[in-house]
């Protein structure tokens, strides 16, 4: 059947029409396009991690390298043994008088072996005691010397870290208890400036004054120095006995170049007054005294008439790492010279007051 031919019209004004419009929008928008501003580029970098050293400041509150468990730069995730690290910001929250204080939440760890009283750092790591002739207590790596009443004790403004290494460790550190060891990290020089000053008061006439101070000594970064002291006073638990310590530590640091490190640390502490090493007793606190014979060799314990520990003890260490390769540090430590501190004993008996003997022995 032939095709109409009027229809032909028809199909080619619809062409026309698509052709038409099409032209006009495209025309449109590059109308629009032409107007429109252009969005400058957004280049987002994200910013290295900051290094963690395990002789210096954890990055945060929750440290990722250790030297405890190999005696080299080593992240904790890669040491075949359990480590737990209290830095240095965890215990600027929590404020403890002692690094047995500042262990409190460690596992594995007992620290009241001695009730409230802080003259030593006495643990108990998994059961097992570290403390006079089998204490597990380091310094920076090397072993701190004692015997029972004249162990070595570090205030914990002075630390950068202290870190517990659950397990037997005699591999590493020789003669120690199958516990664990106590490791504690002095704070070291700083390049960058750090400038700090606390004053603190609080229950049982605690006054307490700091300061630390760290800077670069050159603009290279090659002479650098640290300074930390610290002065405290407080009453102890018991009455007429009291606490009183001064420390300081001034710590210098030299790097010729990126691989070689000479680090000298020192640290100066005197305790005129340590309080009364040992515990509240039963009778006077929880339950009254039964007959004034019992009180008499109770309560006494806070006397001044009670023996008396004046402690002094000074320091001084040298390291020097090397790095001879990226994965390897070579570290030397020598110990010149460390004085325990000196234990003098008052035995005087005294007639005890009544009063103080049917008095409440706590401090509130």
């Amino acid at each position: 059947m032939a095709r109409s031919k009027t229809a032909q019209p028809k199909h080619s004004l619809r062409k026309i029409a698509v052709v038409v419009a099409t032209a006009v929008s495209g025309m449109s928008v590059y109308a629009q396009a032409a107007v429109e501003p252009k969005e400058d580029t957004i280049t987002v970098t994200a910013a290295p991690a900051p290094q963690e050293s395990a002789w210096g400041p954890a990055a945060t509150i929750a440290a990722r390298q250790s030297a405890t468990g190999t005696k080299t730069d080593t992240p904790i995730q890669k040491v075949p043994q359990s480590i737990s690290v209290v830095t240095a910001e965890e215990m600027a929250l929590h404020q403890p008088k002692s690094v047995k204080e500042a262990l409190s939440y460690t596992p594995g760890v007992s620290v009241g072996t001695r009730g409230a009283s802080n003259t030593y750092d006495h643990l108990i790591i998994r059961g097992f005691a570290a403390e006079g002739q089998s204490q597990n207590n380091y310094l920076n790596g090397l072993k701190l010397q004692g015997n029972f009443y004249n162990d070595a004790v570090i205030d914990p403004y002075m630390l950068e870290r202290a870190e517990i290494m659950r397990g037997p460790v005699s591999v590493l550190y020789g003669k120690s208890s199958p516990g664990g060891l106590l490791n504690m990290v002095s704070k070291r020089p700083t390049t960058e400036p750090l400038k700090e000053v606390q004053f603190k008061a609080g229950t049982d006439s605690l006054f307490q004054t700091g300061f630390d101070f760290s800077d670069s000594l050159d603009d290279d970064g090659v002479y650098s120095y640290r300074l930390t002291g610290l002065a405290r006073s407080a009453n102890a638990q018991q009455k007429g006995s009291e606490e009183q310590r001064y420390a300081i530590a001034p710590a210098f640091t030299w790097r010729p170049d990126d691989k070689t490190n000479f680090t000298f640390l020192s640290y100066f502490q005197n305790e005129p007054e340590t309080g009364y090493y040992g515990w509240l007793p039963k009778e006077g606190t929880v339950e009254r005294c039964r007959t004034v014979s019992v009180c008499r060799q109770t309560l006494m314990k806070g006397r001044r008439t009670t023996p008396i520990l004046v402690m002094r003890r000074w320091s001084a260490t040298a390291s020097i790492t090397n790095l001879t390769t990226p994965l390897l540090c070579v570290r030397t430590c020598a110990l010149l010279k460390t004085k325990p501190r000196k234990t003098a004993f008052m035995v005087t008996a005294s007639a005890p007051i009544r009063r103080m003997l049917t008095a409440n022995s706590v401090r509130h």
